[in-house]
């Protein structure tokens, strides 16, 4: 099979690859292969192509670098990479986002992955969420589909990566934690759970 190959990088830059080729590519992709950087760069890509891919990257979590510069995909081709990348629909599809990939060049969002560190990825994501629903004061309405005993985990993400979030426009970390306390009908099970302990 191909993983016995233990291919780790693949370079496929101006081969004029087609849209065939692309689909058992993608095919590959979401089957999460050993497979940690491949370059499409130069390959006269399109929009299609490049939902196909974005679609792999849902189920993938080995690729660390995925290039793809010098296409014909449009601005419609990177927002196929965007819900797949950083779904900020809610907490949830945050997390459960594509925390590995990176795609230099490729996507100019806050969704990009900057780090080699999963978990710092993923942090780095709930904090921007987190803190640009604070500046409507929305977060915890969007707290339903959450327990209440993941706050400590989230007032935890707050700390850690209010400071490390250089080139983002960020809350005040402070306003964030009296954002969710102040709601404390949501908080009051986890102070009795916690107080029993």
């Amino acid at each position: 099979t191909i993983d016995d190959l233990k291919l780790e990088k693949l370079v496929m830059a101006s081969n004029h690859i087609t849209s065939v080729v692309i689909t058992l590519l993608s095919d590959f992709l979401a089957t999460n292969p050993m497979l940690k950087g491949l370059d499409l760069s130069e390959n006269n890509l399109n929009d299609s192509d490049a939902e196909l891919i974005a679609n792999a990257l849902r189920s993938n979590t080995t690729l660390r670098v995925l290039l793809l510069e010098d296409n014909n995909t449009t601005d419609a081709g990177e927002e196929y990479f965007r819900p797949v990348m950083c779904d900020e629909s809610s907490l949830n599809s945050v997390a459960d986002s594509n925390h590995t990939c990176r795609l230099p060049g490729f996507m100019s969002s806050s969704c990009y992955n900057p780090s080699s560190d999963m978990g710092e990825n993923r942090g780095r994501k709930l904090y921007g969420l987190l803190s640009s629903r604070n500046k409507t004061m929305s977060n915890v309405q969007h707290f339903s589909d959450i327990d209440v005993k993941v706050l400590p985990n989230i007032l935890q993400a707050v700390q850690n990566y209010s400071n490390n979030m250089h080139g983002y426009e960020k809350a005040n970390p402070l306003s964030i934690v009296y954002e969710v306390m102040r709601r404390w009908d949501k908080v009051t099970p986890l102070y009795k759970t916690l107080g029993k302990l």
